[in-house]
């Protein structure tokens, strides 16, 4: 079958870069031309990919696997790769655009993942995404037909004269090992006439803390060509609103003007009056359309978490929390003063609910998990994945299907303190490490929070932000940043402070970076005096960290020099140098009598 490139290309040239746009439609695309190979450049007339290879790797053109000869696209998620092609547009004429082809899967390797196919679309070149609409999510399987996809534009494309539209596929959440090869071909854009309604999502899940609604989950509607009112109803125990945290109820009417509906984002919660499992779907209606649905699912618990035994803590005096803590400690046991609480939420942000202690083993390579990493503290990462109940607690380390845990993703690390003994001439002030063991593809934070009493018995209420935010970033693989945060006074005298790491989801797609908490030590300082140099310039150790060497003052001063117990080991007046060569390896505090406090690393 001979195929024809129907399109009319428009070409804007600059001094530096040639760029084309299709600009008259009806335009089809069937994958004839032989590809070039690059990273994040265009491969035929119009189409650009992040990778595009060889056959059978990342993206390629595919003449094995095709609808119509000779060729299609074929692109290959991996656990590091997520395929990303866009096609760029000029609508400047054109309304209510959709994009339809044929698509189908073949199996990749043995694994049990899915492809999955999102579309997107920019109105500014790519700097933003808008209309995200997960379109098609199929098996690794030797599918032997092609099935007819359609994907619409939103409504701000119209008329628009820098579109991109992007496929972006990746391996789906559950399942093993690789998969499916997702294959593409005959694509064709047009104008559309039909009523049309889009969705940015299809399904969503909810963990609801009983007695409190849960956090609500957003789907964006957009619509062209309509007749009507747009109707959206929630199944019995869920609600919608149009605002994130009010005015939520069971159905709502979205009128479009002049038959298009702009991009509405619809909060979407589970308020269940009871414990147990609910589904249903909400579903969108409207005149002239068949009734399209998002499946809503989720589970109303009461949480079963820990609240630490706390550190009593009094003036003057510094106490070492955690410094260590390896991969072969028992599933359940946590570091003294400490707990790990964990969630359902694949990225959870700052107000994701906590539901379950972390009771797996610190030895997990896969799925989410809190792991030991020795001297390097406690990691935690999250993948699509909770762990499976046997590999959880080792009775069955190769488990592969079955129960898996409901709340088993990493969510935060609880310090608890108790400070009856700290009056209001001290300020309590918490030393910690934040650690990058792999930085992957998308960005998370250590969000430091923290409250005075136990909420009352919930572990979700009264957790406060301080007034400076207090955070680690991720970074490049194996870096680290020491922190010190101090406590507010308000927190002084207090028989139950607690204080959390909150890991957290703050931008990106693939693999999710794994950050560790370390060497977390508190030191009660005088207020008057208390001075932390971390941010001070004019007094430096280095070199710092030390490899038991000669240690440097930057001016002579006055100090002395003691451990994460508190025990004094040098006292010296008009020092320029520390001589750590008898130190043991570990974390020490250099205090000067002006009150200034440096932490020193001896490696």
């Amino acid at each position: 079958m001979i195929k024809k490139l129907l399109f009319t290309v428009a070409l804007v040239i600059t001094s530096v870069n040639v760029f084309a746009q299709i600009s008259s439609l009806p335009a089809t695309e069937s994958f004839e031309a032989t590809f070039i190979e690059g990273t994040n450049s265009t491969f035929i007339t119009n189409w650009t990919g992040n990778t595009v290879a060889a056959p059978s790797s990342r993206i390629f053109r595919d003449d094995v696997d095709f609808y119509s000869a000779p060729a299609a696209l074929s692109i290959i998620p991996t656990s590091s790769f997520d395929g990303d092609v866009q096609v760029s547009l000029n609508l400047t004429n054109y309304q209510s655009v959709a994009v339809s082809f044929l698509a189908k899967s073949m199996l990749n390797g043995a694994g049990t993942r899915d492809a999955v196919l999102t579309m997107t679309t920019s109105i500014d070149g790519g700097t933003t995404w808008i209309g995200s609409a997960p379109v098609a999510s199929l098996p690794n399987a030797n599918q032997t037909t092609f099935t007819n996809f359609t994907y619409s534009l939103p409504v701000a494309a119209n008329n628009q004269s820098n579109v991109l539209v992007r496929f972006y596929v990746t391996r789906g959440a559950t399942g093993t090992s690789t998969a499916a090869k997702l294959v593409i071909d005959d694509v064709t854009i047009l104008q559309s006439t039909a009523p049309q309604i889009t969705l940015s999502q299809t399904a969503l899940s909810f963990t609801q803390v009983s007695g409190v609604a849960s956090q609500s989950q957003s789907v964006t509607v957009s619509g062209s060509n309509l007749l009507g009112d747009v109707t959206l109803t929630a199944p019995t125990n869920f609600e919608i609103s149009l605002a994130s945290t009010s005015g939520f109820t069971a159905s709502l009417n979205l009128t479009p003007v002049s038959g298009n509906l702009v991009s509405t984002p619809i909060y979407v919660r589970l308020n269940s009056a009871s414990n147990g499992s609910f589904s249903g779907n909400l579903a969108v209606t409207s005149s002239g359309i068949t009734t399209q649905n998002v499946v809503l699912s989720g589970n109303c618990v009461t949480p079963t978490l820990t609240n630490p035994a706390p550190l009593v803590i009094s003036n003057s005096n510094a106490y070492s929390i955690l410094t260590q803590w390896d991969n072969t400690n028992n599933g359940g046991a946590y570091p003294a003063n400490m707990a790990l609480w964990s969630h359902s939420t694949a990225d959870p942000d700052l107000n994701t609910l906590f539901v379950e202690d972390w009771s797996c083993l610190y030895s997990l390579t896969s799925r989410s998990r809190f792991t030991g990493e020795g001297v390097n503290g406690i990691s935690m990462i999250n993948t699509g994945n909770s762990q499976f109940t046997g590999v959880c607690d080792g009775t069955n380390p190769t488990q592969t299907t079955g129960i898996s845990i409901t709340s088993g993703r990493a969510g935060a690390i609880v310090l608890a303190l108790n400070t009856t003994g700290v009056t209001d001439a001290y300020s309590i002030n918490i030393y910690w490490t934040g650690r990058t063991i792999l930085q992957n593809l998308r960005a998370y934070g250590l969000r430091m929070q923290y409250r005075i009493g136990n909420g009352a018995g919930n572990p979700n209420a009264d957790w406060m932000e301080f007034p400076t935010t207090e955070e680690y970033l991720s970074g490049a693989d194996n870096t680290s940043t020491d922190k010190y945060t101090s406590l507010p006074m308000s927190c002084n005298g207090q028989p139950l402070v607690q204080v959390r790491w909150v890991y957290y989801y703050i931008s990106g797609t693939g693999t999710r970076a794994q950050l560790a908490l370390d060497d977390v030590s508190v030191d009660v300082a005088t207020l008057g005096n208390h001075n932390f140099a971390l941010e001070n310039t004019d007094f430096m150790l280095y070199p710092n960290p030390s490899n038991k060497e000669l240690v440097h003052l930057s001016t002579s001063q006055n100090i002395m020099v003691y451990d994460l117990s508190g025990k004094v080991l040098l006292t010296e007046k008009n020092a320029v140098f520390i001589n750590t060569n008898s130190f043991s390896s570990g974390i020490y505090f250099v205090k000067t009598d002006t009150g200034i406090t440096k932490k020193l690393i001896v490696e």
